[in-house]
């Protein structure tokens, strides 16, 4: 039976930090690009432009229809030979960028057609342009409804970011890799690198939890808060 020596612990541990520290920036970096581009999308998919629509729909639905793993190596492998060179640190981010817009951007469309039209209405009766009435009106309602959501998303994305180990990102898990090809020991450092995965998503988890229930509560479009009612529906990532 393997044992984990406390001295191993130790040593691994400030190189496996310096990897999960590069595994958040990333998560937040990669987040941020997708959720701006997916309110885009989702917009976009609701516009009266039927062309832009249909070239929209095509693109989610190829992402949502191929596994992101795929998707990494196409950007990172194919597109060499279509004359763009990406380093990996940026293929990875487009990657997953693209993978995560496409789910998003239909959490945030179901938000936003969540919204009652009679909203959209009042608004424009007061003035405010169509534009206008989502920035100020529709957005912050749908914002309520995608939260729950997108704090899930971003979990999935913090453990999605070891796909990036494939193409020699230091992240965490390719810092772990490294570490077990220098030493061979490798079930101290993936035990290690396993915990320090649980440490940082478990709290993630429980706000996630605490924002669906709290998310439930508040009364919507005039409704009555609700006490109860089924989770949140989400979309798994393919």
């Amino acid at each position: 039976m393997p044992t984990i020596q406390l001295s191993d612990v130790i040593a691994f541990l400030p190189d496996l930090l310096m990897g999960a520290r590069y595994t958040i920036t990333l998560t937040f970096v990669i987040m941020g690009i997708s959720i701006v581009a997916a309110i885009l999308v989702a917009l976009a998919r609701m516009s009266r432009f039927r062309p832009l629509r249909a070239v929209l729909t095509a693109y989610v639905e190829f992402i949502r229809g191929t596994p992101g793993l795929m998707q990494l190596y196409y950007i990172f492998y194919v597109f060499p030979f279509l004359g763009i060179t990406l380093p990996a640190i940026a293929a990875g981010i487009l990657a997953l960028s693209i993978n995560y817009t496409a789910y998003l951007s239909e959490v945030y469309r179901a938000g936003i057609g969540s919204v009652d039209k009679t909203q959209m209405e009042a608004a424009q009766s007061l003035g405010l342009n169509y534009w206008q009435s989502m920035r100020f009106v529709i957005l912050p309602v749908a914002a309520r409804v995608a939260l729950p959501p997108t704090a899930n998303y971003m979990l999935s994305l913090f453990k999605e970011t070891s796909l990036l180990s494939v193409i020699t990102i230091k992240e965490l898990m390719f810092t772990g890799i490294l570490l077990g090809a220098e030493t061979y020991k490798y079930f101290a450092i993936f035990t290690e690198v396993a915990v320090i995965y649980f440490i940082i998503c478990y709290p993630w988890a429980v706000l996630a939890s605490w924002l669906e229930r709290k998310m439930k509560t508040l009364p919507r479009h005039g409704q009555p808060a609700q006490t109860g009612g089924g989770d949140f529906t989400q979309v798994p990532i393919g």
